[in-house]
């Protein structure tokens, strides 16, 4: 498995390069980095057989290549690998990461004897996900691992799990690489066209990858643009409307880019991010950071009930917020 198109996995590759791994890795940071790819990488290389950095030619990882290796399994937020079917009588939409009956089924199957290579790996993708019975059934799995057994839990969040479950595993933290990195990486995939200043501040490589090939690079800074000129009085609240019932995105989305839009100028109110261009309110406007905070988790609240009430009315919602947002900057 390839993992050198990710050149911020570098340091993490060369801290591991020797496979020295505990029984529970625990690898985390924020989405769009390539955690998966990472650890599907290292789960292939504690499999092989040849226990060499370019095998791709032994029976087991041809096996894994295949997606057919009996030493290993996988639970994603949505699917799993087939064999853990054969370790539970739950309904097959319920093994998934986020439930206990998917933790459960791969704690069975750990906990067989391996058959091809002389380990067995198992590997938790979407982990920030579980539960707390999941969590806790997992710790029990976790407590008395042997040596040739390794479960990667992979975390878009950091300190999410329990305690006890963090004491029992090993770190690989990967942060996300610098704007200079990220811009060389854009431009090697072929994105000429594009930069970091096309997206939010702190988006991953992987985020970034995947607005550009659905047609959404301009979004955020359309969105900026409008909001921006909003809080300065250059677009009306009618007008902002507008512009927001012909943005052909999800109701949430649209709460979620007000959050990123506040979150950014308080960043870069704060010095925590560098001025943006398309963001100049600043500039010209002091802004109360207590209150952009209040009105940020109004705002991931109103998101919630959302999800609760998808029948909230769009207009009424946005125009409500609206007017908030302008009270902080007049």
């Amino acid at each position: 498995m390839n993992v050198d198109r990710f050149p911020w996995l570098k340091d993490a590759l060369n801290a591991n390069q020797n496979l020295n791994f505990s029984s529970s890795i625990i690898i985390e940071g924020q989405s769009g980095l390539a955690k998966s790819k990472l650890a599907e990488y290292f789960a292939q290389k504690l499999l092989c057989t040849n226990g060499l950095n370019d095998c791709d030619n032994c029976n087991s990882c041809s096996y894994f290549i295949a997606g057919s290796h009996p030493d290993y399994c996988f639970l994603s937020k949505d699917t799993c690998s087939s064999v853990l079917h054969t370790y539970s009588k739950a309904k097959k939409d319920s093994l998934i990461s986020k439930k206990i009956e998917g933790i459960r089924s791969l704690n069975e199957f750990i906990s067989m004897t391996h058959s091809v290579s002389k380990k067995r790996v198992a590997v938790i993708f979407d982990a920030n996900l579980m539960n707390i019975n999941a969590q806790n059934a997992l710790l029990k799995t976790l407590e008395e691992l042997p040596e040739n057994k390794h479960i990667f839990i992979v975390s878009n969040q950091r300190k999410y799990f329990l305690p006890t479950i963090y004491s029992r595993s090993s770190i690989i933290s990967i942060n996300n690489p610098d704007p200079q990195m990220i811009n060389q990486w854009i431009s090697d995939q072929g994105y000429i066209d594009f930069s970091t200043l096309n997206f939010a501040p702190n988006s991953s490589p992987l985020e970034i990858e995947n607005l550009i090939n659905n047609d959404k690079a301009d979004l955020y800074i359309k969105i900026s643009q409008n909001l921006n000129s909003y809080c300065l009085g250059r677009l009306t609240t009618p007008d902002l409307l507008k512009f927001y019932k012909e943005t052909n995105i999800p109701f949430d989305e649209k709460i979620n880019s007000i959050i990123l839009f506040l979150k950014t100028c308080l960043g870069i109110n704060q010095d925590f991010y560098k001025s943006h261009p398309s963001i100049t309110l600043i500039e010209k406007t002091k802004l109360d950071a207590v209150a952009v905070s209040d009105l940020i988790e109004e705002l991931v609240d109103y998101k919630f009930k959302l999800n609760k009430v998808p029948s909230l009315n769009e207009q009424i919602g946005l125009n409500n917020f609206f007017y908030k947002i302008k009270n902080l900057v007049s």
